[in-house]
Formats: C-alpha cells, sequence, structure tokens
C-alpha cells in the first residue's frame, strides 16, 4: 500500500466515525509524520465538550525540577512502549531507543512551544501498585491478537525521564523493562459521553517483580470532592515523564464512574494516576477527553471541490484539488467543515466547493486536518501550537477507581 492511499484510509475511518458507520478508534495517540499521516486516537471521542490540554499555566515540571517525594512517586509510574520501539544490547544488557524522534519532527510543531524538542516514545502511562501489578487504562492496550496494540507488544518500562535539564534517558537497563505476562481485569465498555456508565481501566501483571520500586498507594476514601486538589504524572505526547504541580487543578464535575478535572493533559497521559494532592495516593485513572495535542490555523483560505459521486470509500486528486467521497457521506462530510467554519456553495448535485477562511483552526485529531494536508501539504498551516484553555475550564476525565482493581490489590 502507498502512504498516499493508507492516509486516505485513515482520513475516510475517521469521517465514517463522524458520519455514525463506527464506533472506536484504537491507537493511543494521534501523530502527524511524513506527509500528515494520523493515526486514530486512544479512546472514542466524547461528545461533551471535554479536552485534554494545558489549564491556565503549563503546569507540567521535569522530574528534575520537583521534590525527592514526587520524584519517587514518578519513579513508580510506567511508560508503556511498543517494542518494536526499543532495541536489546545483549552485552550491555541494555534496551536502547531505536529511533528518536522529536515533537517538530513528529508532529509539525511550532519551535517556540513547551518541549518542542524533546524526544517522544511512549504511547501510555500506568502507575506500580506492588504484587508486581501495573494499573493503566483500558483502551491503552487490545487483548486481541494481531492488533498493533495488543498488550504482548508492550512494553513496560520504568526511568523514561529528565534526570537533569537537557539530558534525558537514552537507554534502559534491562531490570527496567518488563513485560505483561497476564492481563488480571480489563474494561472498555459504555458510552463515552455518559460519565455514569463509561467504565475503562486495566491491570495487569508483571513478567517478574520489580525490587527497587515503592508502590504507589490508592486512597482508601471513594468519592472524589468538588474543588479537591488533583494532579497526575505520565507521559504526555509520549514524552519523557511529566509532574503535574500538585496545587494547579481540581475536581469539577462527579458522576458515578468519572470525574472532571482540569489537570494538564494530553493523549499519553491515559492510564496514568490521579492523585489527591493532600494526601499523594491515587483516587483514580486519567482516561477520557479529545486527547488532541496541537491545533494548526490556516495561513491563507483553502477551498477545494468536494464530489460525492464515489458509490463508497474516499480518494484524493491533489493536482485538481478534488477530494471524492462515498455519497452515503455528504451529510457527515459537510457537517464536520461548517463546524469548522467552512462556507459551501453547491456546483452540481454531486459537487460543492468548500471555502475554509485564513485563521481557522484545526486539532490534530480533525479528519479534516489528514485531508487538507493531503490535498495541499503542510505549507497551508502554520506550524502546531499546543492547545490551552483558561484556567477555570476543565475536561480532563478521571476514572474513580474499580472494585475490580482495589480488590485485586488491597490485601
Amino acid at each position: 500500500m502507498n502512504n498516499s492511499k493508507g492516509i486516505s484510509l485513515l482520513i475516510l475511518g475517521q469521517f465514517l466515525l463522524c458520519a455514525g458507520f463506527a464506533a472506536a478508534e484504537s491507537s493511543a495517540y494521534a501523530q502527524l509524520s511524513g506527509s500528515a499521516l494520523i493515526q486514530p486516537p486512544a479512546a472514542p471521542t466524547p461528545s461533551f465538550s471535554a479536552s485534554k490540554g494545558i489549564y491556565g499555566d503549563n503546569s507540567m515540571q521535569e522530574y528534575y525540577q520537583v521534590s525527592d517525594q514526587l520524584k519517587k512517586m514518578a519513579d513508580s509510574t510506567v511508560a508503556f512502549v511498543l517494542k518494536k520501539d526499543l532495541e536489546l544490547d545483549p552485552v550491555k544488557k541494555v534496551y536502547k531507543v531505536r529511533q528518536a524522534l522529536t515533537l517538530l519532527e513528529a508532529s509539525y510543531a511550532d519551535e517556540s512551544e513547551d518541549f518542542s524538542r524533546q524526544g517522544k516514545l511512549s504511547n501510555c502511562s500506568g502507575s506500580y501498585l506492588g504484587k508486581g501489578l501495573v494499573m493503566t487504562a483500558g483502551h491503552c492496550f487490545s487483548v486481541k491478537p494481531g492488533e498493533l496494540n495488543y498488550f504482548e507488544n508492550f512494553y513496560m518500562v520504568f526511568g523514561w525521564k529528565y534526570a537533569e535539564e537537557g539530558n534525558p534517558a537514552q537507554d534502559f537497563s534491562a531490570d527496567a523493562v518488563y513485560t505483561i505476562k497476564k492481563v488480571e481485569a480489563h474494561a472498555l465498555e459504555g458510552a463515552v459521553s455518559d460519565l455514569n456508565s463509561y467504565r475503562d481501566f486495566a491491570l495487569v501483571s508483571m513478567d517478574r517483580e520489580p525490587g527497587d520500586r515503592q508502590p504507589l498507594e490508592l486512597a482508601a476514601e471513594q468519592t472524589p470532592k468538588i474543588a479537591q486538589k488533583v494532579f497526575t504524572i505520565g507521559y504526555p505526547l509520549g514524552l519523557a515523564v511529566k509532574i503535574d504541580n500538585p496545587d494547579h487543578a481540581q475536581v469539577y464535575v462527579v458522576q458515578t464512574n468519572v470525574f472532571l478535572t482540569n489537570i494538564d493533559a494530553f493523549g499519553g497521559n491515559s492510564g496514568g494516576p490521579a492523585f489527591d494532592s493532600a494526601t499523594n495516593k491515587i483516587v483514580g485513572i486519567v482516561i477520557t477527553a479529545v486527547g488532541a495535542g496541537y491545533f494548526y490555523e490556516l495561513n491563507k483560505d483553502f477551498s477545494f471541490t468536494a464530489d460525492f459521486s464515489l458509490p463508497s470509500g474516499l480518494e484524493l486528486k491533489p493536482e485538481s484539488g478534488t477530494a471524492l467521497f462515498g455519497a452515503s457521506l455528504r451529510t457527515g462530510v459537510l457537517q464536520k467543515f461548517r463546524d469548522a467554519g467552512a462556507s459551501v456553495k453547491l456546483i452540481d448535485e454531486t459537487k460543492c466547493l468548500l471555502t475554509l477562511p485564513k485563521g481557522a483552526q484545526i486539532d490534530d485529531r480533525s479528519p479534516l486536518l489528514s485531508l487538507l494536508m493531503e490535498l495541499r501539504g503542510k505549507s497551508a498551516f502554520n506550524k502546531g501550537k499546543l492547545i490551552r484553555f483558561e484556567q477555570d475550564n476543565f475536561g480532563t476525565g478521571v476514572l474513580r477507581l474499580p472494585k475490580e482493581i482495589t480488590d485485586l490489590v488491597r490485601p
């Protein structure tokens, strides 16, 4: 399969989602690569207006910047890394990164943005709870053999961090890298937009029990309180571990299974622990929200012809500025573009001229970004800016600790 066709298929999948023909998205986070390959995101996009991102000032701190207590807690979190991205040196007994890509290289990020020159490696976050058990989100891996994110395709890695400024871990000793021996509990069920029914968690056992990691502790109090201070430690955007300021975020909404916060988080934080800032005990698992990392702004008006004459599928013709869609996608596609601010001019019964104005902003989870970049290239957009919100907004979803996990972990 050539790359252009592969990109078209991914775009089609996302348009099918918005048209109601598919129900879930599968990989760990959206990513731009090459000519604008968008991988499907980790969790289904919720229908409520919730987003991961930075709320107010960026509270994400590097490992070397925080207290010894927070360092010890970060030492007990893991990064889920695809096995194909690490290579074992059998002589030195260390795992080396096969190909180090910075956010600048992987995501067409603006050079001035936070973390833009840092490398990305991991897919999700997790917390070590003792007894050789790691807790994460259910959407962070699949339990179906043959899928890219099948659990046996991942390592769990301790020590992906900046121990000092400008000096990230370049390799990992063999005793810091683990495989998943067994999935002890796993759930990915309910409607992600329903905070009372959605369940998204996993507990896995490691191939061996680490002897040098202090288990993180689960909170005994199971009901989060409005205005309770919370924070997370994890691997946003696949970066080395980031520790949020414990005084920065709080709980805003509490429902049966999920509570909403303004924790600073992105794709890659999924599965990480949410801590009670007063006790440093885990009160939940970071799981839901849109999770896009960047938005991209058009630097000029952008027009193209949308032709809905295909029986099905999607075909892009950059040379003529035309995108051909299956007729059944018409309603969903046009709605997506209208939501993004596009004007629609009918040409004939199957064709429309779509025009997005200069300054229109599209995030890196939108199928529109893939399509427009494939039609016109990256030059049509300014480089990506991290998604930010006002401090008093909220949207980062946290799953309350499920009984299936607390029963297995507690004595």
